[in-house]
């Protein structure tokens, strides 16, 4: 399983989203080609809903760090 593929998994399972979206951003780094080093994550959850912006992203980094 991919990172991305990984990463799509961990927070649908976590979070049920309404809407997710995982886009690979490595090509736009220096880094080998087809690598899986930067994301750009975008999740829409009733989890949020009651949530600060920086309280949605320590949640996120909790659930992908498991």
């Amino acid at each position: 399983m991919s990172i991305q593929e990984t990463i799509i998994t961990k927070l649908t399972n976590s979070l049920a989203p309404t809407h997710i979206e995982v886009i690979n951003e490595s090509f736009m780094h220096n880094v080998p080609p087809d690598s899986e080093t930067h994301f750009k994550v975008i999740v829409v959850a009733k989890e949020f809903d009651q949530k600060n912006r920086l309280q949605r992203q320590k949640l996120v980094y909790q659930i992908l760090s498991a």
